[in-house]
């Protein structure tokens, strides 16, 4: 499909233009605790689900294996649904939508007596949250388009932050209160945020050619499932797939990195180095999203910043493949985490770039299913590699970062973000 040119994009209200700020960081500070709240109980599970009815640590990872894949599927299935949705009736109302379905899942993990309980809880979590993309979808409707590029970047920011932090925290609230009162208290994260969001942040504009067009599909079944897809640029799916390989590569490489250590520095120091090496990460995505991607976006645009981006992630990963050392490891870790991290608010917003914004939510939703995939086949690709070489693995990521580089520099255009107005 070649490029079209969309709609242009609705005008910033002049109250808008001057607190975009404030909206951005509304809006990150609910994905901060989100994904705070996501992350507190993660590292645990495998020891949660051994307590409530697991018979080994092979059947409790078992178990978490069956409930992510359910979850994945899930979010595959009605990531689109709901971005139809949030385009017909507000993308801030879906936003809330998500983080309060965040909190009733997490409550159904926290009062589990069988491993099965857990399926059902990340089932229902794959169907009825999805708060990432909700809150991306939300941002790119309610700041002026030339300052796009900075609020994802916040709340991009406020995401990685919380998956940094939440781990930790996690740790320490199950050793005072136990497995069940951490996910308990990971519960009401979610809520609070989206009663914060509430009052924080300004309902955005649905016009009423969207609300028309979403009557008339409504009344015809097979209309609608057809004409939601429609109209898309090329240049917005080759941002698609690259969104779907920087979240398969980065599963991949996340995943397969404990192992590598454990290679490399035996078993005595494997979790403490990957303690570290995760922590680094972590705190080089932010650095990633907050400073990386606007000084490289200031002289090369969206896609030029994109073309740099994957291939500085290229050049790390046969660092992690070939370096030898644990903390050559690390540094190509932390490398790659920088990469990576500027790489997420950029394709984002050249997403929302490419999109005639009354689809924002409906793009987003795509992309949110790509991101499902991305989580499934990422993982499985990490443990092949586990079985065969993970020094193969590596510079396989590293061929593929390039592939896509090559993509984007061929069958995408030139993508800017409206310019600043004159004043």
């Amino acid at each position: 499909m070649t490029d079209v040119p969309t709609t242009p994009a609705f005008p910033a209200p002049p109250a808008r233009e001057r607190g975009y700020m404030s909206i951005s960081i509304a809006i990150g500070s609910g994905a901060f605790l989100a994904s705070f709240a996501m992350n507190f109980w993660w590292p645990f599970l495998p020891l949660y689900l051994r307590d409530i009815g697991a018979t080994s640590d092979a059947n409790a990872l078992f178990w978490v294996g069956i409930a992510t894949s359910v979850q994945g599927v899930a979010r595959l299935v009605t990531g689109p649904f709901w971005g139809v949705l949030s385009d017909r009736y507000g993308r801030k109302l879906m936003y809330i939508r998500a983080l309060y379905a965040a909190t009733l899942t997490t409550a159904i993990a926290a009062v589990a007596h069988a491993p099965w309980v857990i399926v059902v809880s990340l089932t229902m979590q794959g169907l009825f949250s999805g708060f990432i993309p909700a809150a991306i979808a939300l941002t790119s409707v309610s700041v002026p388009d030339h300052k796009l590029d900075r609020a994802l970047g916040v709340v991009t920011a406020g995401q990685y932050l919380g998956g940094t932090l939440g781990p930790a925290a996690g740790a320490g609230m199950a050793l005072l209160f136990g497995f069940r009162g951490a996910i308990a208290a990971s519960a009401i994260l979610p809520a609070l945020s989206a009663t914060w969001i509430i009052f924080a942040v300004p309902r955005d504009v649905v016009t009423a050619r969207v609300a028309r067009v979403a009557t008339t599909a409504a009344g015809s079944g097979r209309r609608l499932s057809v004409d939601w897809a429609r109209g898309f640029s090329r240049t917005f799916w080759v941002a698609v797939c690259l969104y779907f390989g920087l979240f398969a590569l980065n599963q991949l490489i996340r995943v397969a990195t404990p192992i590598a250590l454990k290679d490399i520095a035996g078993d005595d120091r494997a979790s403490a180095l990957s303690g570290a090496a995760f922590t680094a990460a972590g705190a080089g995505s932010v650095v990633g999203v907050l400073v990386v991607a606007r000084a490289i976006g200031h002289w090369t645009g969206l896609r030029g910043t994109l073309i740099a981006l994957t291939l500085f992630s290229a050049l790390a990963a046969p660092v992690m493949a070939f370096g030898g050392n644990e903390w050559v490891f690390i540094a190509g870790l932390l490398a790659f985490a920088i990469a990576n991290g500027a790489s997420m608010p950029a394709t984002n917003a050249m997403i929302a770039s490419t999109v005639d914004t009354a689809r924002r939510g409906t793009a987003f939703g795509l992309a949110s299913s790509a991101q499902a995939i991305a989580f499934m086949v990422g993982p499985m690709s990490a443990a092949y590699f586990a079985s065969t070489s993970l020094t193969v693995g590596f510079a396989v990521a590293g061929a593929l970062f390039v592939l896509l580089a090559v993509v984007v520099a061929l069958f995408s255009r030139p993508v800017e973000s409206a310019a600043e107005p004159v004043s």
